[in-house]
């Protein structure tokens, strides 16, 4: 399959995922000492595993809630990215799926089920935004917009207010606690900026699609870190993250 047949798979499969969070009861469970859990991420990653192997046949996946293998051509799925919003009612989540062909990301889906709104971008496929809301053209700021949930509870690294301190200085800083959708407004102009430490493969795969094939950069920053996005504050987030992790 093109990338740009993947890319259709996963938009369409996130779009008749999406209609199941309509109706789905929401149980919550503990994940670790500061995560959680929900029955809809459950049944979300669970409907995407089947849609996404079965449109690509000897596919596999990497998903947040059920487990990874890989194959040559790999779905990465955060189902519901940001659950701890999702599930008190914020409409901060979306759900993530991006597709890889011989380790290399392609294509990238994000869908905000609560704005009905689609960011995707494949190689060779635009960067889009489909929308059934109010959008507005982003406009200019005397100073960088930067999306970030540093710090992150019960985080390992050490530094991490005193970049939260420095940040504060150079930019706007906005917290939302999703990094795809960090990752899609960033794509999209929103915001210059998005960088965070503590995240995994599927947080990141599908707005790293994104924000590359919009014209912005991502850059991998340790095991764990990443920052993203346009302009200068770019670089000088990753030179401060790069501190944090060595």
């Amino acid at each position: 399959m093109t990338p740009g047949e993947l890319l259709a798979l996963a938009a369409q499969s996130c779009a008749d995922a999406a209609s199941l969070l309509h109706s789905a009861e929401v149980d919550v469970a503990a994940k670790g000492e500061f995560d959680q859990v929900s029955s809809a991420d459950l049944a979300v990653e669970r409907f995407l595993r089947t849609r996404l192997t079965a449109g690509a046949p000897g596919s596999a996946v990497v998903g947040e809630e059920l487990g990874a293998s890989t194959a040559r051509v790999t779905w990465y799925v955060d189902p519901i990215d940001g659950t701890r919003n999702f599930v008190r009612g914020l409409p901060l989540s979306c759900i993530s799926v991006a597709a890889a062909v011989d380790g290399d990301l392609v294509a990238g889906c994000v869908l905000d089920p609560f704005r009905s709104e689609l960011f995707t971008a494949a190689a060779g496929v635009p960067f889009s935004v489909r929308s059934t809301g109010l959008t507005i053209t982003p406009g200019v700021s005397p100073r960088p917009l930067v999306l970030t949930d540093i710090p992150l509870p019960g985080s390992p690294h050490v530094g991490e207010m005193a970049l939260l301190d420095w940040l504060l200085q150079e930019a706007d800083v906005r917290r939302i606690y999703s990094t795809a959708l960090a990752l899609a407004w960033v794509a999209a102009g929103r915001a210059d900026a998005a960088a965070n430490l503590g995240v995994h493969p599927w947080d990141v795969a599908a707005g790293a699609v994104l924000v590359r094939e919009s014209g912005g950069a991502f850059h991998q920053v340790g095991a764990d870190g990443f920052a993203a996005g346009r302009g200068e504050i770019v670089d000088r987030l990753r030179s401060r993250l790069e501190g944090i992790v060595s």
